[in-house]
C-alpha cells in the first residue's frame, strides 16, 4: 500500500473516545506510511477531538447529527422492534406498561416475529436501503475521497448513514459491534458491511445468529479499552486513598449507584449507602455514573469512612470519554468488593478479580417488574453473565450486606468463575486488542487495493 490512502473513522458516540481513540489503534495506523486518518465527530464536540486526536496525519472533521424526520424516526423503530430477543421483549413490555399502550405493542411484537425470517430481514434492509438519503455525508467523502470506512458502533443512527453512502459510493466498509449488550439490545442491523470486528466469540455468534453476518467476515480483536487495565500501571493505592481522605489499610467497597434514568425515583441508593455506612472497620468509594443524575440524597463525604467521586461529565459520553483524569481502574483495582446494578461495569472489575454484587431488589417496596431493577437482570447478555455463577445477584438489602461480609472475608470466593467470565467477555487480556483491531483495517485495505502495491 505504497500510494496514498484514506480511512473514515466515525466517533459519533462518546465513548467510542475512550474504548477506541485514547487506545493505541490512531498511534498504530498513523504510522503506516501514506495512510491519513479522517476521524468523523460530532460537530458540537469537534473541539475536544481536535484538540486530543489531531495531529499530522489525523483530521477531525465535526459532523451534524441526523435529524429524525418522520421518516427517519418510522425505519429506526422498524429495524428496533425488528428483533425477537429476550431484552426487546422486556424493551416492548417496559413502553407498554409505562404508556399504556394497547396496539402499538401488538404490531411491535408480530413484527419481532416476523424479523425471525431471514427473507424478512432481507426485505427490511432493502426497502430501508432505497427510500433513506445516501449522500448526507457528501460533503466529505468528495473532500476526502475515502478508501476505507471504518464504523465504531453499526447500531448508532449516523453511522449508519455513514454506512449506506459508503455502500451507495461502492467503497469497502469494516463495521464494529461497540458492547457486548448491543446486538440482543439494539435490533437488527440496518446494513451489513463487508467485515465486521466484534470484542468476543460471544458477540461473533449473536453477530452470525441475529446479524445475517458471514461467519468467516467477523473478525475477534477483544477489548481495546482493556489493554491499558493493569495492576501494573495503577496509581499507588496509598496515594490515591490520601486523596480521597480514606485509610489504605481498610477494607474498601466500592459502590456504583444507578442513575435515575434507571431507577425513576426509587430511593434504593440511599438506603443501601445507609447500610454500607453502619459496617465497622469498613470504608465507601461512592462512584456517580457520569450520565444523568444519581439520588444519593443528602450524603456527603466522610473522612476514613465514605469518598464521593463525582466523574468529569454529567450531560454526555463524550467529556467522559475524553478524560484524561478518569480514574476509575484505579478504584476498582485497589478496592475489595464492588457493588453495582446490571452494568458493564462488573466486567470491568473482574478484570481486576475483584468479587461484585448486583443490585436486585429496590427501594420501595411495591416496586412493579416494568419499572423494577429487577427487569433488567432478564435481559439475554445480563442472564448469560448471571448464568456463570462469578456475580452474586443481591435479592434483598439483608442479602446485599451477607455478600459483602462473605467477600471482605474471603476475597477468592467465586475465583474460578470470575476467570471464566474473563474468558467469556473479554477473551484475551494481553495488551494487544488495539493492535489487532489496527490490523483488521491495515490488512482488509491492502486487501481491496492489492493492485496499488504492485
Amino acid at each position: 500500500m505504497e500510494s496514498n490512502k484514506t480511512i473514515f473513522i466515525s466517533a459519533f458516540f462518546g465513548l467510542i473516545a475512550r474504548n477506541i481513540l485514547a487506545t493505541d489503534i490512531l498511534s498504530i495506523l498513523s504510522q503506516k506510511q501514506g495512510l491519513r486518518i479522517v476521524i468523523l465527530a460530532p460537530k458540537g464536540k469537534s473541539k475536544l477531538y481536535k484538540d486530543r486526536f489531531e495531529s499530522k496525519n489525523i483530521i477531525v472533521e465535526g459532523v451534524n447529527s441526523v435529524k429524525f424526520n418522520r421518516i427517519e424516526q418510522l425505519f429506526f423503530s422498524l429495524f428496533l422492534n425488528s428483533s425477537d430477543t429476550n431484552s426487546r421483549c422486556i424493551c416492548r413490555y417496559h413502553d407498554r406498561r409505562k404508556n399504556n399502550l394497547l396496539i402499538k405493542p401488538f404490531f411491535w411484537w408480530l413484527l419481532a416475529k416476523l424479523s425471525n425470517l431471514k427473507i424478512a430481514r432481507e426485505l427490511l434492509r432493502s426497502i430501508d436501503y432505497r427510500f433513506m438519503n445516501k449522500t448526507r455525508f457528501s460533503g466529505y467523502f468528495k473532500k476526502y475521497s475515502p478508501d476505507l470506512v471504518f464504523s465504531t458502533d453499526v447500531f448508532e443512527p449516523d453511522d449508519v448513514a455513514l454506512m449506506r453512502e459508503a455502500k451507495f459510493r461502492n467503497i469497502p466498509t469494516v463495521g464494529m459491534v461497540r458492547s457486548w449488550d448491543n446486538i440482543t439490545t439494539h435490533g437488527l442491523n440496518r446494513i451489513i458491511p463487508d467485515k465486521l470486528i466484534v470484542n468476543t466469540p460471544n458477540i461473533k455468534s449473536e453477530a452470525v445468529k441475529y446479524n445475517d453476518i458471514k461467519s468467516e467476515n467477523i473478525f475477534v480483536v477483544g477489548i481495546p479499552h482493556y489493554d491499558n487495565y493493569s495492576i501494573k500501571s495503577r496509581i499507588d493505592k496509598k496515594e490515591l486513598f490520601k486523596e480521597l481522605g480514606l485509610d489504605p489499610n481498610k477494607k474498601t467497597v466500592f459502590f456504583a449507584p444507578p442513575a435515575k434514568i434507571f431507577i425513576e425515583n426509587d430511593p434504593i441508593n440511599r438506603v443501601i449507602i445507609s447500610e454500607l455506612k453502619q459496617l465497622e472497620d469498613v470504608q465507601i468509594i461512592l462512584r456517580l455514573y457520569f450520565v444523568g443524575d444519581v439520588d444519593i440524597g443528602d450524603t456527603k463525604p466522610i473522612p476514613g469512612k465514605l469518598a464521593i467521586d463525582a466523574p468529569p461529565s454529567g450531560k454526555d459520553f463524550v467529556e467522559g470519554g475524553l478524560s484524561l483524569n478518569d480514574r476509575l481502574p484505579d478504584f476498582l483495582c485497589h478496592s475489595d468488593v464492588i457493588i453495582t446494578f446490571a452494568s458493564t461495569l462488573a466486567i470491568d472489575a473482574i478484570v481486576f478479580n475483584k468479587p461484585v454484587i448486583f443490585i436486585g431488589f429496590d427501594g420501595k417496596p411495591d416496586c412493579e417488574y416494568w419499572e423494577s431493577l429487577r427487569r433488567f437482570y432478564d435481559f439475554d447478555h445480563q442472564r448469560s453473565l448471571l448464568d456463570a455463577d462469578g456475580i452474586k445477584l443481591a435479592n434483598s438489602l439483608n442479602e446485599l450486606i451477607e455478600y459483602v461480609k462473605s467477600y471482605i472475608h474471603n476475597s477468592d470466593l467465586d475465583k474460578e468463575e470470575r476467570e471464566k467470565i474473563i474468558n467469556d467477555r473479554c477473551w484475551k487480556l494481553d495488551g494487544k486488542s488495539s493492535e489487532r483491531l489496527a490490523y483488521v483495517l491495515i490488512r482488509f485495505l491492502e486487501s481491496c487495493y492489492r493492485d496499488d502495491s504492485n
